[in-house]
């Protein structure tokens, strides 16, 4: 009698765990369908961006807010809540709760104001004249939508996905990821928005140096400046005015403005002297000044306003925007730009034919850019992106553009104390004196492994090599080889490896190819360790530097790693994760 009064109870209890339970695996699967329902609209959603329909974008725009609503709905509760606490699948449904939420903020606050703008983009260039009150007209809908963009990042920023299940964590960290770069670009076409229409002349005439940085002569800030044009902007109406190559700035007998001790140790003189060596440092604000110092030397009754730089692979982002573009013949799209801009010139003709090539190529796409563009959305998104890999770069003497510019990715500065996260930079610099780079690959990695002390232990790797064999590289014309004008056999590439380790840190071991370099000597700049590696590229073999440093006390976040733009597409900054 009594085992039986005991077992009716039992029975309940094990009823109920078992209703409760598969109320939660309902509940899950609801929550599954409703991101995976959210995913489809949001990329019809896109889709339809750049097709212009506008029904297809209503109707992916209802139920992307539809889905993630749902999705945030189910997993908000005091039930969900009490599964972020139970053991094995706590963080996962943490995880999916916090995803959840920020696709929501998403869904309703960021891209209907998003969709606002491109109806709106259509007029803000026309005629050969950006109009400035068109573009005033998007402050509000981009600033609303990065206001969104960073509440949906914070809340799902810094959580450790390490120990989620496998398909949860990879979503998870690719939609991380993928919020995280939507509120860099965002933050970069809200300053963009702010500036422009001062940059482009609204309150009076504006001029600037505009520079090519060529990636087949690879330099920290990207490239060597080979071609230069003037840019005159006045009441949004640009124009390309002037041009040259950098022969026309003589080499200076002294460096054009007064080096730092720390610049000549880590440089050389020659960062001040030669044109073409400012984009030696990883520092885009004090590169740019030193192109203003040689401007202001060979052209002092004509002003600037700033300095401007964008490699050929940038400028092949913007071709999805402006449509193909003819010029000498040639008919210039995105997938064939680089390799007409930076390889065929260089085999097919002569120094000056090359210089007079790539001019008009520039001007040509600049006319584009200004006239009526075949998709204005694929236009502003080839401008983000080439902002975000550090290949659209602007340096403005006007001290509040100067302001409104700080700290965002097209300054282009060399970070210095940032509170809590380390940085590491790696700068490339070619010291062949040809086009050899555009046959250089590389890959950097940073990883932070042990915390103690205040501080995190990094290891980091750079792995070079070149993507053409030794016999056909030597068969490169010397316009390409360079013709061992400064001691390197044709065919083969000297690459400068700069490795800046975190403010107030250290670099405290060095290695090529496994072997210790001994006689390195570890300098500074601006409160950040400096080493300068010195790499011979003669075959396709990969070549290995690694190192191992500190950072600087109290730097206990997750890291940034910089690396030079190169001649591949996509060198955005990576996080490396912290070890605290």
């Amino acid at each position: 009698m009594r085992s039986r009064r005991w077992r009716l109870p039992a029975l309940i209890l094990l009823a109920v765990a078992v209703a409760a339970a598969a109320w939660v695996g309902w509940q899950a699967w609801h929550v599954s369908r409703d991101l995976q329902n959210a995913q489809g609209a949001a990329e019809r959603w896109r889709s339809s961006l750049q097709s212009g329909g506008d029904r297809q974008r209503e109707a992916a725009l209802t139920e992307l807010r539809d889905s993630a609503a749902s999705a945030d709905s189910r997993t908000s509760g005091p039930t969900w809540s009490a599964l972020t606490h139970l053991p094995l699948i706590g963080d996962d449904a943490a995880g999916v709760r916090a995803l959840s939420s920020s696709l929501d903020v998403i869904a309703q606050d960021a891209v209907t104001p998003l969709s606002q703008t491109v109806d709106d983009l259509d007029g803000v260039v026309a005629d050969g004249k950006i109009d400035l009150d068109a573009v005033a007209d998007l402050g509000e809908p981009v600033g609303r939508a990065h206001t969104a963009l960073v509440r949906a990042d914070d809340q799902v920023a810094g959580l450790d996905s390490s120990g989620y299940v496998d398909t949860l964590r990879t979503r998870f960290d690719r939609y991380a990821a993928l919020v995280h770069g939507l509120r860099s670009g965002l933050a970069s076409a809200d300053k963009a928005v702010q500036v422009l229409p001062a940059m482009a002349g609204a309150e009076g005439p504006r001029d600037y140096l505009l520079l090519f940085q060529n990636n087949a002569e690879i330099r920290a800030t990207g490239g060597m400046p080979g071609s230069w044009a003037l840019l005159h902007a006045d009441n949004g109406r640009i124009e390309m005015i002037r041009q040259g190559s950098a022969s026309d700035f003589p080499t200076a007998a002294k460096p054009v403005l007064q080096l730092t001790r720390e610049e000549q140790a880590v440089y050389g003189k020659e960062l001040g002297i030669y044109f073409q060596d400012p984009g030696w440092t990883f520092d885009f604000p004090r590169a740019a000044q030193l192109w203003h110092a040689h401007w202001n030397l060979r052209f002092p009754d004509t002003p600037i306003d700033g300095v401007v730089a964008l490699d050929p692979v940038g400028m092949s982002y913007l071709l999805d925007g402006t449509g193909p573009v003819a010029v000498d013949g040639v008919t210039l799209t995105r997938d064939n730009a680089v390799e007409e801009l930076l390889s065929k010139p260089y085999i097919d003709k002569g120094a000056a034919a090359q210089n007079q090539f790539f001019a008009r190529a520039a001007k040509a796409i600049l006319s584009a850019a200004t006239s009526s563009l075949a998709s204005p959305t694929a236009f502003v998104e080839g401008l983000n992106r080439a902002a975000s890999e550090g290949r659209l770069l602007i340096a403005s003497f006007d001290l509040k553009i100067k302001a409104d510019l700080s700290g965002t990715r097209v300054e282009g500065a060399l970070a210095g104390d940032d509170g809590s996260i380390p940085h590491v930079d790696v700068g490339l610099n070619d010291l062949t004196g040809s086009k050899m780079s555009y046959y250089l690959r590389f890959n950097a990695d940073v990883e932070a492994m042990d915390c103690h002390d205040q501080t995190q232990d990094l290891a980091g790797t750079v792995v070079l090599n070149q993507v053409i064999s030794p016999n056909a590289a030597a068969r490169l014309p010397t316009s390409v080889t360079g013709g061992g004008s400064y001691g390197t056999d044709p065919g083969s590439q000297f690459v400068m490896v700069r490795l800046y380790g975190p403010y107030g840190g250290s670099i405290d071991r060095v290695q090529l190819n496994g072997r210790n370099l001994r006689d390195l000597e570890v300098r500074q700049i601006s409160g950040r360790p400096v080493v300068n590696v010195d790499v011979l590229l003669s075959s396709r073999n990969d070549v290995v530097l690694s190192w191992r440093g500190v950072t600087g006390q109290g730097q206990t976040g997750t890291g940034i790693l910089g690396t030079t733009p190169s001649i591949v597409p996509g060198s955005d900054r990576q996080a490396f994760i912290s070890a605290c």
